[in-house]
């Protein structure tokens, strides 16, 4: 019976796809016209995309829930004209009928399923066929319970498609290969696949087939990753696909495939010694990979044989004629480097080393070609961290640095000398900085770091543009920096400030590091750049931390250590607060019209998520604060933020992750004796105690939203007061009186707000405190509230307060032997 419904869903899948139509019913009823008047209703082509899709899912046995990608995917495509309504029931039409199958079980089934997808590969729409393309790989799992013949068809529909005149479908072919060869049978491989591939490489005179299958070809050799690859099955046996092949033949068909590739290094045609080249690395790599799992010698000796042709072949396209091939083999540099670092005992057959990769690099830096010599000085970074940790002579790796860091003098202060346009030389500084997180993790272990800050501080400042003024652009414009790419060299490092702090020392990061970030990233022009630096910030914290306290032990450093960390930290906490404040009201509302004068224009959208990015991290930066010798707090930030005009800020603020650990870490400061201060430390107390009270004040404000954001943010304080275990041994007055406060006007915001999101935010914080507090399910304050609240009426009550209220109730009788029901 569920074989007869697969087969019904095949076939009424088929029909639509290959009618580009539905048949109309009679009556609507799902009973066709007895007298076969019936016609079919055109299906707009987004519903055939997802039935194309829908097919191969049911043929290779996927379930509902792995089809929820399918649908995810086809909803990308838009087609004018499409009703949305009519596809969403085309859809439901189909999920009704499905249920769990096996796959493709019969020829028939299959004959069925592979007519749709020959037809479709040869359509009209370059979207269906491209379809098509995307389904080989998951179509090739259907057909192993079947004859091998459907294998050979379905790689015959490959081939058509590679042949495509649409780039987008021969790109979306060429990827599948790496899947299909995982799946079907190394008899289809050997005897149908492989065969075809090298005779195009040979014989097509046609340059773009024979890319297609150089690409093919890699693919096959590299594989997904994900399985045993072919590659592994030729060398090591043991696929789970493989026939009982000699070994020898195995090392033949390599042979042939690997002779076939390195030939393309020799191709007339310089797009196909382009393609060679970015694919070559990528074979070698996985060849490099397979050598030490190889136990026989010979076996080895033939691999190292198979990778010196590849390696060969790329060294001799780094003296090619075509600029553009060369400029590939800079790009693919790097790899070569990996490469000699890969088992160096055995690299004398593959003659590669990094002497041998400095000499290419050297030569090609003083290419003829401009766009070779740019290329080289964007990889330069890239390379001296692919080369480390190995064996590269000090000389050099010296000479290398050198070299980095002159390009990056050059392209930030002497820029009208470099003899290249500002595009070019913002794209060699963005690559620069890319690769500096690399070097540093590289060079700094060797005690390198001196060698590389002056490259960290020029990425990391603003560069001027080149004295000469390009026609019809004012460089002296001071929104200049605002409109070009300057911003991305320091976004880059930005993104690399976890990797640097955790690579230097902590006094390195404090002398060197931070001042940088205090004075130009957080400061910065750029919104990307400040919500990137707010995210790595507390990495940094968290080494000034460490550094700290180890001086604290040291009594000799003590008083100059401490004053220079209070220092630092005011100087933090003023910038996140300033980050803190709502820019957006400062935005120009057009061109010709400011709120502010002289304000200058910024993205509002960049503004608030520079607030909201540092309102999620602001938890992260509070665990990371120096709080030796006195307490801090930054309670006075949080409380901006818990204000601010846009709601994802204040839930970000007011969140277990934010306001939990901004608080939990603010009280060592308000629990303390402030007689003991300096008058910073007593102004410091102040911010903090006026944050609680206007924290506290915001349950009684006249705007609902404010005393929804006291809801939420005052049930992580309770959170927070409760571990404070000693000082409620002790009976700490403060404490308790906080405590009975905050408790106070949470349960009044349950029984007496007349807006009921803060109704329902006040009983969703009671019910996460209550679980995570228990000692709180028998508090007579709660136990009052919520009896008050359950004999009022519900008047104005949502289903959702009404449900939140019986989640609470729920949570109090797990914890409690009050049992209070509370409906």
């Amino acid at each position: 019976k569920k074989g007869r419904k697969k087969q019904s869903i095949l076939e009424e899948c088929a029909e639509v796809v290959l009618n580009e139509g539905r048949r109309t019913r009679k009556n609507g009823t799902n009973e066709d016209r007895v007298d076969g008047s019936g016609s079919y209703e055109e299906v707009p082509e987004q519903q055939i995309v997802y039935l194309v899709k829908r097919l191969a899912a049911v043929a290779a046995a996927r379930t509902r829930e792995n089809d929820d990608d399918i649908r995810q995917t086809t909803n990308g495509h838009h087609q004018k004209g499409a009703s949305n309504s009519a596809t969403q029931k085309q859809k439901r039409d189909f999920e009704d009928d499905d249920d769990e199958f096996n796959g493709i079980e019969t020829d028939e089934e299959a004959d069925i399923v592979m007519m749709v997808f020959e037809t479709i590969a040869e359509r009209e729409s370059a979207l269906l066929r491209e379809t098509c393309a995307e389904s080989l790989g998951l179509l090739s799992k259907a057909f192993l319970a079947v004859d091998s013949m459907y294998e050979e068809k379905l790689l015959e529909t490959a081939f058509v498609l590679l042949e495509d005149d649409d780039p987008d479908v021969v790109k979306k072919t060429e990827e599948q290969f790496a899947v299909i060869c995982e799946n079907i049978t190394k008899h289809s491989i050997d005897q149908a696949l492989i065969p075809h591939v090298i005779n195009v490489m040979i014989k097509e005179n046609d340059e773009q087939l024979r890319i297609s299958s150089l690409n093919v070809l890699k693919n096959i050799l590299v594989g997904t990753g994900n399985g045993i690859s072919f590659v592994e099955t030729c060398y090591c046996g043991g696929g789970v696909n493989s026939s009982d092949n000699s070994g020898d033949k195995d090392l033949k068909t390599m042979d042939e495939m690997i002779e076939c590739f390195s030939n393309a290094s020799q191709d007339e045609n310089y797009r196909v010694r382009e393609t060679f080249i970015q694919n070559a690395v990528e074979v070698a790599i996985r060849l490099k990979k397979i050598i030490p799992t190889v136990d026989e010698p010979k076996l080895s000796a033939t691999i190292e044989t198979h990778l010196k042709a590849l390696i060969d072949g790329i060294v001799l396209l780094c003296e090619d004629e075509n600029w553009a091939v060369r400029f590939n083999c800079v790009k693919s540099l790097h790899a070569l480097a990996k490469l000699s670092l890969y088992d160096t005992e055995k690299s004398a057959i593959t003659d590669i080393n990094t002497d041998k990769v400095l000499d290419l690099f050297e030569k090609l830096s003083n290419d003829v070609s401009k766009k070779v010599k740019l290329m080289t000085s964007c990889e330069l970074g890239n390379i001296i961290a692919s080369l480390l940790p190995g064996n590269v002579n000090d000389a050099k790796l010296s000479g290398m640095i050198q070299r980095y860091c002159e390009t990056v003098r050059e392209m930030s202060m002497n820029r009208s000398s470099a003899n290249a346009k500002d595009i070019d030389i913002e794209q060699i500084r963005i690559s620069c900085a890319s690769y500096f997180g690399a070097m540093c993790k590289k060079l700094a272990p060797m005690g390198k770091w001196d060698d590389i800050v002056e490259a960290f501080r020029l990425l990391s400042s603003r560069p001027l543009p080149s004295s000469p003024i390009d026609e019809g652009t004012n460089n002296s414009d001071p929104n200049w920096l605002l409109n070009s790419n300057a911003h991305k060299a320091r976004l880059e490092i930005a993104k690399s400030l976890e990797t640097i702090a955790n690579s230097l020392s902590g006094e390195v990061v404090v002398r060197d590091i931070l001042p940088v970030v205090e004075a130009t990233f957080l400061n910065d022009s750029n919104d990307e750049v400040k919500i990137v630096t707010i995210s790595q910030l507390h990495h940094l914290l968290q080494k000034k931390c460490s550094v700290t306290m180890k001086n604290e032990s040291t009594a000799n450093e003590s008083k100059n250590t401490f004053s220079s960390a209070v220092g630092r930290s005011t100087s933090i906490r003023n910038l996140l607060s300033s980050l803190a404040e709502d820019s957006s009201s400062y935005v120009p509302l057009s061109p010709s019209r400011s709120r502010k004068p002289g304000a200058v224009a910024t993205d509002s959208v960049g503004s608030w998520r520079v607030r909201l990015e540092l309102a999620s991290s602001l938890g992260n930066i509070s665990n990371n604060m120096p709080f030796q010798p006195q307490p801090s707090s930054l309670l006075s930030i949080s409380l901006k933020l818990l204000k601010d005009p846009v709601n994802d800020v204040r839930k970000a603020a007011s969140s277990m992750d934010s306001f939990y650990f901004v608080f939990k870490n603010s009280l060592p400061l308000l629990f303390s004796e402030p007689p003991t201060w300096s008058s910073s430390s007593r102004a410091e107390y102040k911010d903090a105690s006026n944050a609680i009270e206007s924290i506290i004040k915001m349950a009684s404000s006249k705007v609902w939203t404010e005393r929804r954001t006291f809801a939420e943010c005052s049930g992580r304080a309770l959170l927070a007061l409760g571990k404070q275990e000693e000082k409620i041994q002790n009976q700490d007055k403060k404490l308790l009186q906080m405590q009975n406060t905050l408790l106070t006007k949470l349960c009044f915001l349950v029984t007496s707000d007349a807006v009921s999101s803060v109704r329902l935010a006040a009983l969703e914080a009671l019910a996460e405190l209550i679980s995570r507090d228990n000692s709180l399910a028998d508090d007579s304050i709660v136990l009052s509230a919520l009896k008050n609240d359950g004999n009022k009426d519900s008047v104005g009550s949502n289903a959702i307060v009404v449900e939140a209220r019986t989640r609470l109730s729920n949570v109090i009788n797990e914890v409690s032997f009050s049992k209070i029901s509370v409906s």
